[in-house]
């Protein structure tokens, strides 16, 4: 036979059990914030076909709400947002995206720069800006 005793722990383990989980499940977990270089391995290739210059890069897997490519005539255009001519790239595979330029001078050097828009946040990002130059 059991005393009133033991019921009495038993019945008291059972609500430090049942208070041990509430707390437990109410803990709000704090989101995690993870930081994505968009341009760790860009690889930009430059190639002329059929009058246009086609930009391609790789991009960090990433829900970017836009890609963009500035292109300018000098360095300081593309850092002052000067006269450029802004392109929406386009994905052509799962992280390599796109742009087609037409209509520049022959024989001349070109800068470029990939913006990338945050789909999550309003952040922008902005790569290193690479050059090419056109055919004679």
């Amino acid at each position: 036979m059991k005393s009133p005793l033991t019921k009495a722990v038993r019945n008291g383990r059972a609500i430090y059990v049942l208070f041990f989980l509430l707390v437990l499940g109410s803990c709000k977990k704090q989101p995690v914030e993870v930081t994505i270089d968009a341009f760790a391995q860009v690889n930009p290739v430059v190639t002329y076909t059929n009058g246009a210059y086609n930009i391609q890069f790789t991009l960090q897997e990433f829900p970017y709400t836009e890609v963009i490519v500035k292109v300018a005539e000098s360095k300081a255009m593309i850092i002052q947002n000067a006269q450029t001519i802004q392109t929406n790239a386009y994905q052509m595979s799962l992280n390599r995206y796109g742009v087609f330029i037409n209509n520049l001078t022959p024989n001349k050097t070109y800068f470029y720069q990939i913006l990338v828009k945050d789909a999550n946040t309003s952040r922008e990002a902005y790569s290193d800006v690479y050059s090419f130059g056109t055919n004679p």
